[in-house]
This record gives C-alpha cells, structure tokens and sequence, in this order.
C-alpha cells in the first residue's frame, strides 16, 4: 500500500470507530476527550475515548484491518440494542473497488488527505443529526467481510509462538469470530417488516484509494425502539415509503 494512503487511512480508520461510538452513546459522552483533537484540520473537534482499554482495542483493531486489508472487501460498525443484540444502525466502510499498488502515479499526499478529510466531515455532519440515543441502552460489535481468508480458528500444525509478533500475529487470527450474514432483525416482527433506511455519505476516489461509505438505520412501524431512543421511532417506517 502506498505510504500515504496507509499513513492516513489509519488515523481516518481511528476517527470514524471514535466518532461512531461517542455520537451514538455507546459509551458514556465523560468517557471521552472532546476538546483537544482536531482531525484532517477540520474545525470540530473529533472525540477519542480516554478509557486505556478502548484505546488500545482500537489501536490494535485497525492494525489489525490494516494487515488484512488486501482480503477485506466491508467493514461495518454495528450499534446493537444491549437487550436483545438486535442491531439498529450500521456504519459500512467498501474496499471492494479499492486498488492494492504502490505505484500511484502523481497522487500526492495532499490529494489523499483531502480525501479523508471530505469523508470524515460527512460521517460526522450525519451523526450530529441522528436521533439521540439514551444512556446504557446499545452496545458495538465490528464486523469484517473477508475474501481468501479463514479467520476465527486454530491453525492447525502450528509452530510455537517465539517471540511477541508471532503472539500478535496468532492472536489477530483466532480473535475474529467466524459468523455467517444476516439482517440482524428480531424473528418475531409483528404484521409490519422493519425497513432499513440507506443514507449515502462521501467517501474516498481518488487514484487507487475508492472507498464507498454509507449507513443503515433500522426503521419500525411500532414503539419497540423508543426504550433505546430518546424520540419515538414508531412513524418512521410510513414517513419513508
């Protein structure tokens, strides 16, 4: 991967895991920075959460997506009802058009930036005007869609771990959890069928670097989500036919 992209493709990946899950409440707002970084210069700050932990799962995360990249072709973000697992919102990274080379031609490190930063302001122009999401009520899962690659097991006939990175290296194998693709909607659903309502946000193309980005909201004909949300969601389903 070109230098550029993966420099700041990494502090991208860091702003939009961040971003998601302070907007979305998925931890509580005290638990995060909010007034000391300013990322890809815009003029908001972006939060970062100040629990060592979180900042290490996501440090260790995008390492981790972008030691794989050249295999995965989605990267979503999942806010999942912390009830019943059922997920509401889905934040999706594309990479299935985006070109592996190192070779990119003319493309500068300031086409790049501007790239990142154009995207990231989307994401975050459209989370500041979601619907609130109540306190203790929703939990995050991130999910990979990978291509030529078997994640989630043991290797078999391994050698033994000698030093650090080969620690590293098992454990980015065996910490992914094999799962198959579903809707993520309750089995029991009542007359109406929840909908799922589509927002395109910019992404990234430039060069090599095309990334799509979009978000989907589960949408409701019934109150079953005004406990998760502080308005009530139960008309938004025939205010979007």
């Amino acid at each position: 991967m070109n230098i550029w992209i993966e420099k700041w493709m990494k502090i991208y990946l860091k702003c939009f895991l961040s971003s998601i899950l302070y907007h979305r409440n998925v931890y509580p707002a005290a638990s995060f920075d909010i007034t000391t970084y300013q990322a890809f210069n815009l003029p908001q700050f972006t939060p970062m959460n100040r629990h060592p932990e979180v900042q290490d799962y996501i440090e260790e995360l995008v390492l981790d997506v972008l030691s794989k990249l050249v295999h995965i072709y989605g990267l979503s973000l999942c806010v999942m009802t912390k009830e019943d697992n059922m997920c509401i919102e889905r934040y999706v990274l594309s990479f299935d058009e985006f070109r592996h080379v190192d070779d990119v031609g003319t493309l500068t490190e300031s086409e790049v930036f501007d790239e990142f930063r154009s995207s990231f302001n989307s994401l975050t122009a459209h989370l500041e005007k979601l619907d609130p999401i109540r306190d203790d009520t929703v939990v995050f899962e991130v999910v990979i869609n990978t291509m030529e690659m078997e994640l989630g097991h043991l290797p078999q006939g391994r050698e033994r771990l000698k030093d650090k990175e080969d620690k590293l290296e098992f454990e980015r194998e065996t910490n992914w959890t094999k799962c198959d693709e579903d809707e993520g909607l309750p089995e029991n659903i009542g007359v109406f069928k929840p909908k799922i309502k589509m927002s395109s946000l910019v992404g990234c193309d430039v060069g090599p670097l095309i990334i799509r980005n979009h978000c989907e909201k589960l949408l409701v004909s019934d109150n079953s989500l005004d406990n998760v949300y502080l308005t009530s969601q139960g008309s938004n389903v025939l205010g979007s036919l």
